[in-house]
């Protein structure tokens, strides 16, 4: 990522675009918000703010080496996290 603000950007429009499959596909199977929905909203919200705090707050901020590292490491736990959101958007 070019920019922090660029990467905070980027998790919370995901963020908003998983959230967004949640409901719709809630709204499309004609059921109320289950639990289930609930918990998956929640677990959503607290990615979005867990990761965009993250993405402000690198570590060693003046070793440009540390700090690649940081973000690299930032990202495959982003994308971990967001895949198990949708293999339980997938169940729900």
């Amino acid at each position: 990522m070019a920019s922090r603000r660029r990467l905070k950007k980027t998790i919370q429009f995901a963020s908003g675009e998983l959230m967004e499959d949640v409901l719709f596909k809630t709204l499309l199977a004609k059921k109320d918000i289950t639990e289930k929905t609930d918990k998956i909203l929640v677990d959503i919200a607290h990615l979005n703010g867990e990761f965009t705090k993250r993405a402000g707050k690198p570590d060693a901020k003046e070793n440009p080496v540390l700090v690649k590292k940081y973000y690299k490491k930032l990202y495959e736990d982003w994308n971990k996290e967001i895949e198990k959101i949708i293999k339980e958007i997938e169940k729900a």
